[in-house]
This record gives C-alpha cells, sequence and structure tokens, in this order.
C-alpha cells in the first residue's frame, strides 16, 4: 500500500476515501494493466524486433509495472479474490491474443495457438521475473537464442 501511495502521491489513508478496499485497489490496477496490454498486443505478437522492442531497457514507469505485476501475483497466491481477479484478466488477454494469432495463421488449430500464445507469456514474464540477472543490452548468442525461439513460437 505505501508503494501504491508513493506512486499515486497522496496517503494510505486518502487511497481509501476511493477504494473500500484493499482489494478493490488491486482489481482495479489488474484492470488497467490489462487494458493497457490488450492495446499493445498485436505490437507483442509481432516477432520482428521482438525482444529490442520489449525487453532491451526499461524505463522506471515499466519497471514500476513490473514490480507491481509480481506484487500482484504474489497477493493472487494468497487471496482467492485477486486469484479470480488475476485469473479472468489472463483469459480476456488470452482470447485477444488468440484472435489476433488466428487471423495471423488461419490454419493453425486454436489449441496450438493457445500453446504457443502461453510458451510467449512464460517466455516474457521469465525475462521480468529474472531482470536484474539479465545482462544489457543482449548479448549477440542472446538475441540468436531468442529470435530462434520467437520463430518457432511465431512462424513466418
Amino acid at each position: 500500500m505505501s508503494e501504491i501511495a508513493k506512486t499515486a502521491e497522496l496517503s494510505v489513508g486518502q487511497i481509501y476515501r476511493y477504494f473500500a478496499h484493499k482489494d478493490d485497489i488491486i482489481c482495479a490496477l489488474v484492470e488497467q494493466f490489462t487494458q493497457r496490454r490488450l492495446h499493445y498486443m498485436a505490437s507483442f505478437l509481432d516477432k520482428k524486433d521482438w525482444l529490442e522492442r520489449h525487453f532491451s531497457d526499461l524505463n522506471p514507469e515499466s519497471n514500476n509495472e513490473r514490480i507491481m505485476h509480481a506484487e500482484i501475483k504474489a497477493e493472487a497466491a494468497r487471496n482467492p479474490t485477486i486469484a479470480q481477479i488475476y485469473k479472468e484478466s489472463h483469459q480476456r488477454l488470452q482470447k485477444r491474443a488468440i484472435n489476433i494469432m488466428a487471423a495471423q495463421y488461419p490454419n493453425m488449430d486454436q489449441k496450438e495457438i493457445a500453446a504457443r500464445i502461453e510458451m510467449l507469456v512464460t517466455l516474457s514474464e521469465g525475462l521480468l521475473a529474472r531482470w536484474e540477472f539479465q545482462p544489457r543490452p543482449f548479448s549477440q548468442e542472446m538475441r540468436q537464442l531468442y529470435s530462434d525461439t520467437l520463430d518457432t513460437i511465431l512462424p513466418d
């Protein structure tokens, strides 16, 4: 709560004027993250320069979002209400990604598309979870490995 208050430039007490419970705040944050991800989903599924466009460097706002996302995931592990909200967000994002990929790969089966999306999400969330350990700029070997992996997940 103190991090949210600091970011919002409010006191914790002031936040509770707008939200009745901590769960309401987290729900609003999840919705904000979901809307942002829905907005850039097509770009995220474009493999051209994917690693550089999405993971070369995080600005302070993106880094705060990365940290907040980790906090929400941790809260979802403890709180069934937040877990449900988080699951619903994932389902909305997955549905949008499936629709985009189905248009790009009309001959690909829906289950295969869902599996490829899950691998891409796992790859990207893994990168974010290990952000502090990733040497930057990415080495040529790292860029090539990601390029090869993306070619498998998102074939031409």
